[in-house]
């Protein structure tokens, strides 16, 4: 199955616990700090909208982009007063400017090929209003190495059944997670891929996206990311001029 299909109807289930409020909080608090005043804001790869809904309880106006279909259709039926829009991140489309396009959870390590980031990087860089941000998170090659240090996790949603198979190959910095689901007495099979970005690397690729002030910063403190940091957040600022 694609991707992101079959999953979409379970997808709010198995990630019920993630702090996807604490994250925000992270977010803007490490934004205002830098002079982002707010304004109109884009999630990229918004899923089922689980990350725009912190945003819109604190008053922002929120567009959500995101390439599956299914996960829209389930963020359209919980939120229907927002635009989602279908897109990928190398051709999305969202009108603008924007004052903060964000994309949390390490959706960009979707991306396998550093010159498809610097594509998605050029693309919201363009939705960006001079002086805009671009906050995302990212797991590194440290990140993916031990994610699952057992090989797969196993748990049930409702009355679906989950199975993920993980492997991290050393050589490609790709990890494979294949994803079987037991959903209404069928089964099926999505499978995933990550790439790894390390610090460096995000620095490299969104100075030549054209981003100036680029920050590599760790939660929850918001401290300067470590060498061996599992996951970093990044802020990076489009040029005012």
């Amino acid at each position: 199955m694609t991707p992101y299909s079959v999953f979409a109807g379970i997808y709010d289930d198995v990630m019920h616990d993630i702090d996807y409020d604490d994250w925000a909080e992270f977010l803007l608090s490490e934004l205002v700090s830098r002079g982002f005043a707010g304004g109109h804001v884009l999630d990229l790869a918004c899923g089922t909208g689980n990350a725009a809904v912190p945003l819109l309880r604190r008053g922002f106006r929120v567009t959500g982009v995101d390439s599956s279909e299914a996960m829209l259709a389930v963020a359209r039926s919980k939120h229907p007063g927002v635009s989602w829009l279908e897109g990928g991140f190398t051709d999305f489309s969202a009108g603008g400017p924007y004052a903060l396009v964000q994309s949390v959870f390490d959706a960009v390590n979707n991306l396998l090929d550093p010159d498809d980031f610097v594509l998605m990087a050029e693309n919201v860089n363009a939705h960006l209003e001079p002086g805009g941000w671009f906050a995302f998170d990212a797991n590194t090659s440290q990140g993916l190495r031990y994610l699952w240090e057992a090989g797969g996790i196993s748990g049930w949603a409702g009355e679906s059944f989950y199975a993920w198979d993980y492997a991290y190959d050393e050589a490609s910095g790709l990890a494979r997670v294949e994803a079987g689901f037991v959903i209404g007495g069928q089964r099926y099979l999505e499978v995933h891929t990550e790439r790894k970005y390390d610090p460096d690397e995000l620095r490299d690729l969104l100075q030549r996206a054209g981003f100036a002030e680029i920050d590599v910063i760790e939660y929850p403190d918001g401290e300067p990311a470590e060498a061996d940091a599992p996951r970093v957040w990044v802020l990076a600022r489009k040029p005012v001029v």
